[in-house]
């Protein structure tokens, strides 16, 4: 009896190893090694890629390789191209470059509309104030996106705003289940109180007018979490200098580097 058993052990132990190693094989064969053209799409349009190293730009595109492999980006009365598809996925990796193995469990897909669209999902008529959106109900596990949008948030690196970003800042922290302001994925529960406490005095300076962190963040904790996030990764020296203490909370946070410190005139 014990020697059946142990066989059938033995069994369930190979079965599991192979299963672990087709899977591996599977998922390096799903990503093919990132081309010129979309090395070139990185290099010209994020700048956050264009800063690395070459060990970490080799890292970072693997990383989008993987993400865009895995997740679904679907073109809604458009058609998506890869450079769409580049600046989404740069959107995604780069709040968790630094997180190895990182997956967005609560994305299944990312829809691209041409334009900023209404609350009826519309490009077209009055009210189109949407140019990013995290779904829920129907919509639950997608992100949506304008087009004008994506292209926006990394054209101009002086507004301290890229929409995509925020959005996938939002997933992050929708990961525990809530969009709250803190992350639980990212935030050590030693770290909540403090940052709950950083979050509410700066909402307070912003309401004051003694802030350069745009209004929107006091909103709710969710896109305070979500334009700081923005401001930091556009802007690190400039935030580094104005918001310090938030600045280390989000380094810590994001597991982000000290950035090479410019001298404000």
């Amino acid at each position: 009896m014990e020697d059946s058993f142990l066989v059938v052990v033995a069994v369930l132990i190979i079965a599991v190893l192979l299963f672990s190693w087709k899977k591996g094989l599977l998922s390096q064969s799903r990503v093919a090694k990132m081309s010129e053209e979309r090395k070139g799409l990185l290099n010209y349009n994020v700048k956050y890629y264009s800063r690395l190293n070459d060990k970490g730009k080799e890292l970072f595109e693997r990383k989008v390789q993987e993400f865009l492999a895995r997740y679904k980006i679907t073109g809604v009365d458009t058609v998506v191209n890869d450079t769409d598809k580049i600046l989404i996925a740069a959107s995604a990796i780069i709040p968790v470059f630094a997180y190895p193995d990182w997956e967005y469990s609560v994305l299944e897909e990312v829809l691209v509309y041409p334009d900023n669209f209404n609350e009826n999902f519309l490009t077209t008529g009055p009210d189109r104030y949407y140019r990013g959106l995290v779904g829920f109900g129907h919509l639950d596990g997608k992100l949506l996106i304008s087009r004008t949008a994506l292209y926006e948030g990394f054209d101009d690196f002086s507004d301290k705003r890229n929409t995509c970003l925020h959005e996938f800042i939002h997933l992050i922290d929708k990961e525990d289940s809530k969009i709250d302001g803190i992350p639980s994925r990212l935030l050590e529960h030693k770290y909540a109180i403090p940052w709950m406490f950083l979050m509410n005095r700066e909402m307070k300076r912003i309401n004051a007018g003694e802030s350069d962190i745009h209004p929107y963040a006091t909103k709710n904790a969710g896109e305070f979490l979500a334009v700081v996030s923005e401001y930091f990764f556009e802007r690190p020296d400039d935030f580094q200098y104005e918001h310090p203490e938030l600045f280390n909370a989000l380094r810590i946070m994001f597991r982000q580097p000290l950035p090479r410190r410019t001298i404000k005139q």
